[in-house]
């Protein structure tokens, strides 16, 4: 792992290889993405892995933390972002070495399941793939007529570190979710880019929202990164959002679960936008660990008789399709039918 002292190095080392991208706009760098991640790199060292070469870091692999929230069932996860390494050192195995090294730290440590983003032909072969579900979807001005109803008065915060505790305990009522420390959550809120939106009533904020203004052309939207609050306040901030002039589409994603606004949204999307897709790239790390967290070990008989590989275990345990749409009729499927896919999800803005 990285050294004390070596933060100020790592963070330079991450962000000459992940410059930023141009839909992002002005600002971007590793330290405005993620000033959670990377606000106070000496405190984090401990899992940030490195490769070193005569004293200089050429590779690194971060593991960070995710406590994945479903009901009652809580999960550790290890999140795997910034694999790096320096290009004249590349096609040596080092990302290999560091991916092998993280998934036995994320074992040894409490993390029964890890999830990245990336090239899936580059990660799967060390046990990551496409799984998970979510409800992603756009809506576009022709929608305010739907969502005409829900008149909760929306305004930006241009300091929401004054509400954070507010919106944090609206972020706490979504049923499935990564849980923040009172300490990370407002830095979430200052992610490069994004804004800050309240649905209010009276003086009550009744949901907020976490939104990133896009423009291209003649065409410009909005992407909701999160949204959390009651019904009628999430509704309010997407009819607001379709409403303002010359936007093209809003984008969003929630959860795949049983949110009470979720048919009405349903209702007022462009239906040939819309889709259930897959939430990212899913490890399953150690299998009985990550059901007994769920509260259903008596499960992994039933998984572990399958003899899949652990590509196949991902999709099967975290979907985005049920156990009845992959496994024939017989005890297998009576067994994991009901309790599968596993609850799981974290929004955009939680990616590591």
């Amino acid at each position: 792992m990285a050294r004390p002292g070596e933060g100020a190095e790592v963070l330079r080392m991450i962000s000459g290889i992940f410059p930023g991208t141009r839909d992002m706009g002005r600002g971007w760098s590793m330290l405005a993405e993620y000033p959670h991640l990377y606000g106070d790199m000496e405190a984090r060292l401990d899992t940030c892995f490195v490769i070193r070469h005569e004293g200089r870091i050429v590779s690194h692999c971060g593991v960070y933390p995710l406590d994945f929230v479903a009901g009652r069932a809580r999960v550790r996860c290890g999140g795997i972002g910034a694999v790096a390494t320096l290009d004249a050192f590349r096609g040596r195995g080092m990302m290999a070495a560091l991916l092998d090294y993280c998934t036995d730290y994320m074992r040894g440590h409490g993390m029964p399941v890890s999830i990245l983003w990336g090239d899936r032909t580059r990660y799967a072969r060390f046990g990551w793939e496409p799984a998970g579900e979510k409800f992603e979807f756009r809506i576009n001005a022709r929608s305010v007529g739907t969502l005409r109803r829900f008149d909760d008065r929306v305004v930006e915060l241009r300091d929401p570190s004054r509400r954070a505790e507010e919106l944090h305990a609206l972020h706490r009522t979504v049923p499935v979710r990564v849980e923040r420390s009172a300490a990370d959550f407002p830095l979430m809120m200052l992610k490069v880019g994004r804004r800050v939106f309240c649905a209010v009533r009276g003086r009550r904020i009744t949901a907020y929202a976490l939104a990133r203004y896009w423009g291209e052309g003649k065409r410009s939207g909005w992407s909701v990164q999160e949204i959390a609050g009651a019904s009628e306040g999430v509704l309010a901030l997407y009819r607001w959002f379709a409403s303002r002039p010359g936007v093209d589409q809003v984008h969003g994603e929630v959860p795949f679960a049983a949110l009470p606004y979720l048919q009405t949204l349903f209702g007022a999307t462009d239906f040939w936008r819309s889709s259930i897709g897959c939430l990212g790239q899913i490890k399953i790390v150690d299998r009985p660990g990550l059901l007994g967290s769920f509260q259903l070990g008596r499960l992994d008989r039933a998984v572990g008789a399958l003899r899949w590989s652990g590509l196949e275990q991902a999709r099967l345990l975290f979907g985005p399709l049920p156990p009845r749409a992959i496994l024939p009729q017989g005890s297998a499927l009576r067994a994991l039918d009901r309790r599968l896919p596993l609850p799981f999800y974290l929004f955009p803005s939680d990616h590591v």
